[in-house]
C-alpha cells in the first residue's frame, strides 16, 4: 500500500516539472546548456515567473560567455548541426572572416499543453570575446521578439 502510495507520489512530481526542463528537448543546443551552464566564466540565465508571461515565453535560456573563444568552435559546430536539421524554419547569420558573429534561427513550432509554442534561438559575439546563445519559447511571434531584442 504505502508502495503503491510512493510510486503515485513519484508519477504526480514528474508531471509537474517544468516544461523548461523539456523545452530544448531533441535540439542541438540542449547539451551546450548542459555542458557550460555551471562553468566558471559563463553565466546561466534562466527566467520565469511573470516576466515570461508579460512577453508572451514559457521558457527563456542563456549562456553568457566572458570569453567565448575556448567553447566558439564547438558553438558553432553545434549551431551549424542546429541550422542544418528539420526544425529550422527561418535562418539568418552574420559571419566575419570565416567567424560566426550572430545567428538567428526560428525553429518549427512544438505543442505543448495542446498549444502551438514558437521557439527561437539567437547567437551574438560582443566586443572583444564576450559572447550570448538564448533560446526563447512561448506564443511570441516573430515580430514580437524583433520588438522586445530592438526596443530603446
Amino acid at each position: 500500500m504505502i508502495h503503491n502510495y510512493l510510486k503515485l507520489i513519484s508519477i504526480v512530481l514528474l508531471g509537474c516539472l517544468p516544461l523548461s526542463l523539456r523545452a530544448q528537448e531533441g535540439l542541438e543546443i540542449e547539451r551546450l546548456f548542459e555542458k557550460y551552464g555551471k562553468e566558471k566564466d559563463v553565466t546561466y540565465v534562466e527566467l520565469n515567473g511573470e516576466i515570461l508571461d508579460s512577453y508572451r515565453m514559457e521558457t527563456y535560456k542563456s549562456l553568457v560567455f566572458r570569453n567565448v573563444t575556448p567553447y566558439a568552435t564547438e558553438i558553432e559546430a553545434c549551431l551549424e548541426k542546429e541550422a542544418q536539421s528539420a526544425h529550422v524554419k527561418k535562418r539568418q547569420e552574420v559571419t566575419r572572416s570565416d567567424t560566426l558573429m550572430s545567428a538567428y534561427y526560428q525553429l518549427a513550432d512544438v505543442r505543448r499543453r495542446g498549444k502551438a509554442r514558437k521557439r527561437y534561438i539567437l547567437f551574438k559575439r560582443g566586443k572583444e570575446a564576450l559572447a550570448t546563445l538564448v533560446y526563447i519559447e512561448g506564443t511570441l511571434n516573430e515580430k514580437e521578439l524583433m520588438e522586445m531584442l530592438y526596443k530603446k
